[in-house]
């Protein structure tokens, strides 16, 4: 049925990479949306866009509630920006993908490993948003502006690496890591120096202890793969999915169970709120991941290979942040 499926919507939508379909892609939602703001402005905008997407994050930069038009808007995550960024992330999947083909980059675990700096990047700079260190700019590092931060920087650095790697100067992920680096270095140093020049107390365990326990999954799942007759279970991007994940269930461990902490995410937050059990974000993470990599390693050889790479390291991509924020945020005591 989804194969059936599939094939008639790409019969209809222009050919990917084309520019009718780049038209369709990127113009089609903000038409819709347009026509749904001229007809339906209070509703669209004050009741929907407002309460529960815009108005969250210029709460989050105020640090406290904020009010438009007398409807209020809480920081934090809700239930309905939680949906709707997990529908942008997977709208911008195929545009994603249409682009490195063009781009004609190859889809293996150096341009993951390549990727990943930039990732830890992000989280290290919404920790800096958390701090109160970005000023004027910390709307931009608020979800879901930092998703567009993020995304420009990783586009920008694929098309500089494209154009050196055509002059044979260097590789596409070797630049893309680089940029990646050089940005997650320049923030967590700042993070750290915030750290050591303030008066709060500092808590060099916790990054120690999250990491630690994140490692040592990742390790115990690659040693229980070893053992188990089913192939791919240690391919690449899945041991980063692994580790990316369980490292933002350590750090909801941590923060829960030592810190006064509680989950920031509205479906971890409600498991935790509904047993009472420190533990509970971090056993559901684990068997999530677990049951998801499961089926990608099983389903390797029969997923189109470019999609099969855009959901493994989309796994990982969504806990590395989440664990570096949580990591340095909970360190300075934020």
């Amino acid at each position: 049925m989804s194969t059936t499926l599939t094939r008639r919507i790409e019969t209809v939508l222009p050919e990917t990479g084309s520019r009718e379909w780049w038209m369709l892609y990127l113009f089609g939602p903000l038409v819709l949306i347009s026509a749904a703001l001229l007809a339906f402005p209070t509703l669209v905008y004050d009741r929907f866009v407002w309460q529960y997407l815009w108005g969250p994050v210029v709460a989050d930069a105020a640090g406290q509630p904020v009010t438009h038009e007398g409807i209020r808007a809480a920081r934090g995550y809700n239930p309905v920006n939680t949906v709707t960024y997990l529908v942008a992330v997977g709208y911008s999947l195929p545009g994603l993908r249409a682009y490195l083909d063009h781009l004609n980059v190859s889809f293996d675990a150096r341009l993951a490993y390549g990727f990943a700096p930039i990732i830890v990047a992000g989280g290290a700079m919404r920790a800096l948003e958390d701090i109160g260190l970005l000023g004027e700019y910390a709307v931009l590092f608020i979800t879901p502006s930092i998703y567009f931060v993020v995304t420009a920087v990783t586009v920008l650095a694929l098309g500089v690496g494209a154009v050196a790697c055509d002059r044979g100067l260097v590789s596409i992920p070797m630049l893309v890591g680089a940029v990646g680096t050089v940005w997650a270095v320049g923030a967590i140093s700042w993070a750290l120096l915030y750290g050591i020049t303030s008066s709060a107390p500092l808590h060099p365990w916790v990054p120690a202890a999250t990491t630690g326990i994140a490692v040592s999954v990742t390790a115990l799942y690659y040693w229980s793969a070893g053992i188990i007759d089913v192939a791919n279970l240690r391919h690449p991007l899945l041991l980063l999915a692994v580790f990316g994940q369980m490292w933002d269930a350590a750090q909801n461990l941590i923060g829960v169970t030592f810190l006064g902490y509680s989950p920031k995410l509205v479906v971890t937050n409600l498991v935790y709120q509904a047993t009472g059990f420190s533990g509970s974000t971090f056993v559901l993470k684990l068997l999530v991941t677990l049951g998801i990599v499961w089926y990608l390693a099983d389903a390797k050889e029969e997923l189109n290979r470019t999609w099969w790479w855009l959901v493994a390291f989309f796994i990982g991509a969504i806990g590395l942040p989440m664990g570096v924020r949580g990591s340095l945020r909970m360190m300075l005591g934020v």
